[in-house]
């Protein structure tokens, strides 16, 4: 069975790149088709679910359908959003996969749980605070036909009840529908947002300087259209960032330098007229007016600057440094944007500096760069429009580039990945992020560096959705444009690699959201690096970047009246709830930066809470409080949660005296009682420490060794699970690499079935990571069947740095075999495979037709594709 989150899996075939992966995409798979049915949020009373957190005695509700199916399965697969409870699918007695509350929408193939004749599906759910439903959908296609029919949550299904101390289960009984889900959550008639194979990463080279634009190249949501409004002439150059003025002038700036101002005609069609306003500040990526000025985020100058007009002649005569950002230009000074706080925010990549002066800091004191640790992290800054005070709001980010703020006050990005570290484990696609105060979202600018470094932990803040391989640049949410309210909700981000701009809706749940992408639009080329909503309602995009033949493009919605439409129960249930989720998320983040015991009290209660977003920033606010304040109500805490997260706030927290208390705790937690989430946050308190106190864990080494491999029996034995920190074959991963470290003979013996042996690359990568210095609990065989696996990693899909992650796994795995080993291993099955790891992409000439060529005989496809 494969279970995935809605994220792009690398997966590229022989034929596909060399036929198709210079061109870019022939079709664009939807998600659901829009005659499917919709599935509905179903629980078994359309009543609130109680704010209390579940307890011992809370009931297992069990929904369940069952079907008939006259003939053989060929595919099947699954969708399923848990809120607010925990939930197990079993298919035909045999449990597939859980999730815990606030887990994203999974994904899954269940094809070899399915059988010819009767099917039953169950999925057990047991609440907890807040409005609880699940929704479902079941695909399925059968031998020798082509359709696929599909199973929804709806009325038909029923449930029957059990206590956890009872034996035995109550009568059936119908569900209850709290309504049906948004098509758009649901992906139902919507073009995915998932990067197919033969979809070309290097389209923007098609944009070369004084090629005209092909408005023929385009694909649109039905009922908008796209008109290019202007080429850039070569004396303009590439375009980077654009912004509209107060009179509704547009401004755009040079990849270069300087900032050019055009005049759009009556009815928004052409530009009437152009003229240079700035022809001395350095590839300005971030434009914002406010406060009667010109925000100008002037990358390559390296530093934010004000213009202002201060003679009434409408040209910028003052141009004002408020602040130097020192550091490199690649992943640099980018977007700006207007608070509702009336001050400006900055956000920048992991090539600028975090500041340390005239700054106040909302993250934990107790991050890296507190401690003298230099590491390169994208952040967020705002001041005030003077620019005399400074604050970091969060930080851990790599390269996000646009920044955008939605009606109900919440900040989001789209944030790059690590194409090096493509087909890894460590590495994370890129990503929507909400941004919260004093948040850590994990990145560390190590990419290249060896041993290599997991961005995702337990006491970081977690992504929004996973989005896939791709370049972000700007980001917005569209309120203020003439679209339908479905879009103008929506937070439109752009993706320059693909050319596309993916409309990401999303759904209030507690303090943060759940989220669903759609492509909103998709070009070959369509470099896009802005956005803007024009005065006219439109929403325009440029183009541009890398020295690209730029445009202006004009989208509008001409499509007839939007359908009205009214949100189902279940989320009324949820914006109620999230309402007073995020008071008490505003409450906590006020505390952030603030140093006052009497916080601590109020801060303490959303430690255990099952919010990550709560319980994330609750610890944010304690740490900035005295340790001393704090620690012994940290030793003495004994609910597991907020045990849990106590601990690693003083792990965190680098006091010394603290460090066999801590263990102690830790140590008397059952593996048994854990759920995935614990788990995650007691392996990092264990990882931490290592890295932090190693000769202090030495006498407790065996204890901890003996608690991760009760932990890692239990991972073997059970089904798959998900939570908002990962799944149980993530967390299997990091339990052998810590047995690795602690010198654990089973950790050979747990990696083989269960990551070795794998079907998932990267967790292959990850055993054959870990099991690299281990020097016991070998035998031939298993060695042998080590080397093996590591040659086969010459066919792994892959970014730039996996031959050399390879080629130094070999090397450290040479090392650690003794004389014997050595001799009974062949030399062919200790050392690599001579070909290379890495696969040029073929360009220019395929199979004797120039790319240009085949280009022109594939582009009937892809204008007739949707």
């Amino acid at each position: 069975m494969s279970i995935h989150y809605f994220r792009f899996h690398l997966a590229l075939s022989t034929i596909a790149i060399g036929l198709f992966g210079v061109f870019g995409p022939i079709s664009h798979a939807v998600a659901t088709d829009s005659d499917s049915p919709i599935p509905h949020w179903i629980w078994i009373t359309d009543e609130l679910t109680p704010s209390n957190e579940e307890t011992p005695d809370t009931p297992t509700f069990v929904f369940q359908r069952s079907f008939d199916l006259k003939l053989p399965v060929r595919t099947a697969t699954i969708r399923l959003a848990a809120d607010f409870c925990h939930a197990t699918v079993v298919v035909n007695d045999r449990r597939l996969f859980s999730v815990e509350p606030y887990s994203q929408t999974i994904d899954a193939n269940i094809t070899d749980a399915m059988v010819t004749g009767k099917n039953v599906v169950r999925i057990e759910v047991t609440a907890s605070a807040g409005p609880s439903a699940i929704t479902s959908s079941l695909s399925i296609g059968l031998a020798n036909d082509p359709r696929i029919q599909t199973i929804v949550t709806d009325g038909a299904w029923s449930y029957t009840s059990r206590s956890r101390n009872a034996v035995g289960e109550s009568e059936k009984a119908s569900v209850t529908s709290l309504g049906t889900v948004a098509p758009e959550f649901w992906g139902i008639g919507r073009r995915s947002s998932i990067v197919e194979p033969t979809e070309n990463y290097e389209q923007w080279r098609q944009a070369v300087a004084g090629k005209t634009m092909d408005e023929n190249r385009f694909w649109t949501v039905p009922g908008f259209e796209i008109a290019l409004v202007r080429t850039a002439t070569s004396e303009e150059g590439s375009w980077v960032s654009m912004a509209f003025d107060p009179n509704g002038r547009l401004t755009i700036a040079r990849e270069e330098k300087g900032l050019l101002r055009m005049t759009l005609d009556k009815e928004s069609r052409f530009i009437d007229k152009v003229e240079v306003i700035n022809d001395q500040l350095l590839e300005c990526r971030g434009l914002l007016y406010a406060h009667n000025a010109l925000y100008v985020n002037a990358n390559n100058s390296k530093g934010l600057y004000r213009l202002r007009d201060t003679d009434g002649d409408d040209t910028l005569d003052e141009v004002q440094l408020l602040r130097e950002f020192p550091g490199g230009v690649g992943h640099g000074r980018n977007d700006l944007s207007l608070g509702k706080d009336g001050w400006i925010y900055s956000i920048h990549g992991d090539s600028v500096e975090v500041p340390t002066d005239n700054v106040v800091d909302r993250t934990s004191p107790f991050r890296d760069v507190f401690w003298g640790r230099r590491t390169g992290q994208g952040h967020v800054v705002r001041t005030d429009p003077e620019g005399k005070q400074w604050e970091i709001l969060c930080s851990g980010l790599r390269n996000p580039f646009g920044l955008a703020l939605n009606p109900e006050g919440d900040w989001f990005t789209y944030d790059a990945d690590a194409e090096f570290d493509m087909g890894s484990p460590w590495y994370r696609p890129t990503r929507v992020v909400q941004l919260l105060s004093g948040a850590d979202y994990g990145w560390r600018a190590v990419t290249g560096k060896w041993p290599p470094y997991f961005p995702d932990h337990p006491d970081n803040a977690m992504p929004t959705l996973d989005i896939g391989k791709g370049s972000p640049t700007s980001v917005l949410f569209a309120q203020d444009a003439k679209f339908p309210d479905l879009y103008r909700r929506s937070l439109l981000i752009l993706d320059w690699t693909y050319g596309r701009i993916l409309a990401v809706h999303l759904l209030p749940r507690g303090a943060g959201y759940r989220a669903n992408a759609e492509t909103f639009l998709q070009g070959r080329p369509l470099n896009v690096t802005d956005l803007a909503i024009g005065p006219d309602g439109a929403l325009y995009i440029v183009t541009g970047g890398r020295k690209t033949q730029s445009a202006l493009y004009r989208i509008a919605y001409v499509g007839g009246p939007e359908p009205v439409s009214s949100p189902s129960l279940h989320e009324q249930h949820c914006e109620a709830h999230a309402l007073r989720a995020k008071q008490i998320r505003s409450q906590l983040e006020s505390m952030h930066a603030a140093n006052s015991p009497t916080n601590i009290e109020s801060a303490w209660l959303q430690m255990d809470s099952l919010d990550w977003n709560l319980r994330n920033a609750a610890r944010i606010a304690i740490e900035h409080q005295p340790v001393t304040t704090w620690r012994e109500r940290a030793l003495s805490e004994s609910r597991t949660t907020a045990a849990i997260e106590a601990c690693l706030a003083l792990v965190r927290s680098g006091d010394p005296s603290v460090v066999i208390t801590v263990l102690e705790r830790l140590l008397g937690m059952k593996s048994a009682d854990l759920s995935l989430s614990q788990a995650w946050g007691l392996l990092q308190c264990y990882s931490l420490l290592e890295q932090s106190s190693a000769e202090k864990l030495d006498d407790r080494k065996l204890r901890i060794v003996e608690q991760v491999e009760s932990l890692v029996s239990q991972l073997v034995s059970n089904e798959n699970a998900y939570g908002r920190c990962g799944s149980s074959s993530n967390l299997m991963g990091a339990c052998t690499s810590l047995l690795a470290s602690f010198g654990s003979a089973k950790s050979v013996q747990y990696a083989f079935p269960a990551l070795l042996n794998s079907p998932v690359q990267e967790q292959r990568l990850h055993a054959l990571l870990a099991l690299r210095n281990v020097n016991s609990g070998w035998t031939i065989e298993t060695r042998k069947k080590y080397f093996q696996s590591l040659n086969e990693g010459s066919s792994f899909v892959h970014g730039e740095g996996m031959e050399k992650f390879l080629k130094q796994i070999r090397s450290d795995a040479t090392d650690s075999l003794n004389a014997s080993e050595t001799i009974e291993i062949e030399k062919s099955e200790i050392e690599s495979i001579q070909e290379s790891a890495v696969s040029p992409m073929p360009s220019g000439l395929v199979d004797g037709f120039q790319a240009d060529e085949i280009l022109d005989l594939l582009e009937y496809l892809w204008v007739g594709a949707s």
